[in-house]
């Protein structure tokens, strides 16, 4: 008999990831634009390498240090909370510095609170996606990973949709927007790790009773080598493709976001596909889904 899968738990992380990809979408949208409002051209070299960095060192990073602190039992999460906190707390700092009548004005350290909140959106994003295993028994982990990476696409292939939608809204409203949305979903799983941290071991067993786990060796090179992959291939389709398409690949027209909509057809593909590939893996095959994947 298998044992429970944590559904409230893996919506609740669900929807935080969901929140996190909408306020890169909106951060991508409003950093030239902010930076050219308050004449600050001249930082944007500054916040690319920052943002590399970042990415590069804060992850892997506050993944370690939650292994390293996390206890059996422990209701606490600082790592996720203070990073969806500072998130939020810049996300309504800087909604209040660039309205029309700004309640504080802050434009003097915008290019910090910037590179304030690379930093809390990346301080809270690893430790949180790690905790997914601990809510799935490892048979069903696949396809609730394939269900992860299919919203991730989802969202990713609304992103021009959601880029009308917050020019429509305008700056201030989207930064309240996407504040409201990191902090809301971040306590939603905040009390739902909470519950599930006081449940008995008997309930958060992801094995079934008598089943042996086999710990094979870790090979870094390879993981390394994936995740930069990946993150090539993603940087690839989400900065520099739609570009290409609209410039020299398809002669198409359909409107000013041509290429970041042929690129979200993409992406949706790719997101139904995840799903349903995860659904057919098991631990014998598990090389042939994984072969198609990377195709």
């Amino acid at each position: 008999m298998l044992q429970t899968t944590h559904w409230k738990q893996i919506w609740s992380l669900i929807a935080l990831n969901a929140a996190i990809v909408i306020s890169w979408i909106a951060y991508h949208n409003y950093q030239p634009q902010l930076l050219d409002q308050f004449n600050y051209n001249g930082y944007e070299s500054f916040l690319h390498k920052a943002k590399l960095l970042i990415l590069l060192i804060v992850p892997p990073l506050a993944g370690f240090l939650a292994d390293r602190f996390y206890k059996p039992n422990d209701k606490r999460i600082p790592l996720i909370t203070s990073g969806v906190s500072f998130t939020a707390l810049v996300f309504m700092v800087v909604a209040s510095t660039i309205g029309a009548n700004p309640i504080f004005d802050l434009s003097l350290y915008l290019p910090v609170m910037l590179v304030i909140w690379l930093i809390s959106m990346n301080l809270f994003y690893a430790p949180a996606l790690a905790m997914l295993e601990k809510f799935v028994p490892r048979a069903q982990f696949a396809v609730v990973m394939g269900l992860y990476v299919l919203s991730t696409d989802l969202v990713y292939a609304l992103e021009p949709a959601i880029v009308l939608l917050i020019e429509a809204l305008g700056a201030p409203i989207t930064f309240v927007f996407g504040g409201t949305i990191v902090l809301v979903t971040g306590i939603w799983f905040g009390q739902n790790f909470k519950s599930w941290s006081k449940l008995s071991d008997d309930q958060k067993k992801r094995f079934e009773p008598g089943e042996e786990v086999v710990v094979t060796g870790i090979q870094p090179l390879k993981i390394w080598g994936l995740a930069f992959l990946f993150g090539v291939v993603f940087a690839y389709l989400i900065n520099i493709l739609p570009n290409q398409i609209e410039q020299k690949l398809i002669r198409a027209d359909i409107g000013d976001y041509t290429g970041e909509v042929i690129v979200s057809a993409f992406l949706l593909f790719t997101a139904f596909s995840a799903w349903v590939l995860s659904k057919r893996i098991n631990e014998n095959n598990i090389k042939i889904p994984f072969s198609y994947s990377l195709f």
